[in-house]
């Protein structure tokens, strides 16, 4: 029997805790995977601007890791704004466990990601459509909010690449 989340987003059972976290269409997992891997890159970034820099990002958390990365050159000013935006999000999802983003909230994020980073397969474009359409973010499809992720870890690649990064090992 499929689970029921209650109206308020009051999580009633473990099924719905368990929803809420890790099912196919929960938005928290798919923030914080997203967050994970951008962390994941913005640190090889660092190392690879500056080995010695390694172990100073390995110790920071995502807002100052951001920070670092922008007055370094590794991101731009526009897209170190959207990775704090990011990281606002992810910040409500992990420490408020019934927390649902509104469609404006990602609707802003992705507004501001088209402008600060390469729409290589048109994600962030589609999310926006979809985003368009929605009334809750129960209403979008399962690939809207990872789309978003695969965009901003396509530039973040690409400049690891363009700094002499292997195109496929780290």
């Amino acid at each position: 029997m499929p689970s029921r989340t209650p109206p308020n987003n009051d999580i009633a059972s473990f099924t719905d805790l368990y929803e809420k976290v890790a099912g196919p269409r929960s938005a928290t997992s798919a923030v914080i995977a997203g967050h994970l891997t951008i962390e994941f890159l913005l640190r090889k970034l660092v190392s690879q601007y500056d080995p010695k820099l390694q172990s100073l990002a390995d110790d920071l958390n995502h807002a100052r890791l951001v920070s670092l990365s922008r007055d370094i050159g590794t991101v731009s000013a526009s897209q170190a704004a959207v990775l704090l935006q990011i990281n606002q999000l992810r910040n409500k999802l992990a420490h408020q466990i019934s927390y649902v983003p509104t469609i404006a909230e990602l609707k802003f994020i992705f507004d501001e990601a088209a402008n600060a980073f390469t729409d290589l397969t048109d994600g962030i474009e589609q999310g926006l459509g979809e985003l368009k359409n929605a009334k809750a973010v129960e209403d979008l499809e399962e690939w809207v909010l990872p789309e978003l992720f695969i965009q901003v870890t396509y530039d973040l690649h690409h400049e690891y690449v363009d700094r002499g990064g292997d195109e496929e090992l780290f």
